[in-house]
């Protein structure tokens, strides 16, 4: 198990107070939302209402999907703090085409050399592209 320091909670609990969500602030901490959610309840931090987000963010995140199409949805998503499944339900919404996903290579040498290396789930996923899901799988060689 993975211990944060106490730095990087009040981190965590400062970006919350300033209206980051939990995975834009995940994303910075290199751990997941589902933590930094646990932090904030813990603390007793009042939890924001999860009914919608700034328009502008829903707004820009779709006019950069559409525009750079050297980005995939997840990229463009976690850019701007929401989840994937968010942005294709905002792209849809608004009657905007989606992309095919294109499939993606896993280089499971890679993940491994990072992993006897020691490096963070976390740093392996994001430097190899992938979900720590598939770190965890190559660790187990279920790939």
């Amino acid at each position: 198990m993975i211990r944060y320091t106490e730095v990087e909670k009040k981190a965590a609990y400062r970006l919350y107070r300033q209206g980051w969500g939990y995975l834009k602030i995940s994303s910075v901490i290199g751990c997941s939302a589902s933590t930094i959610r646990k932090w904030i309840l813990k603390k007793g931090i009042e939890p924001r209402s999860v009914s919608g987000h700034d328009p502008e963010t829903k707004a820009k995140a779709i006019k950069e999907y559409e525009e750079r199409s050297d980005l995939s949805m997840e990229k463009v998503a976690r850019k701007h703090g929401v989840a994937p499944q968010t942005l294709s339900r905002w792209l849809s919404q608004a009657g905007k085409k989606i992309r095919p996903h294109r499939p993606r290579v896993i280089d499971r040498e890679s993940i491994l050399e990072d992993l006897r290396a020691g490096l963070k789930k976390s740093e392996i996923a994001r430097r190899n592209h992938c979900s720590e899901s598939w770190v965890y799988r190559v660790q187990r060689g279920d790939d």
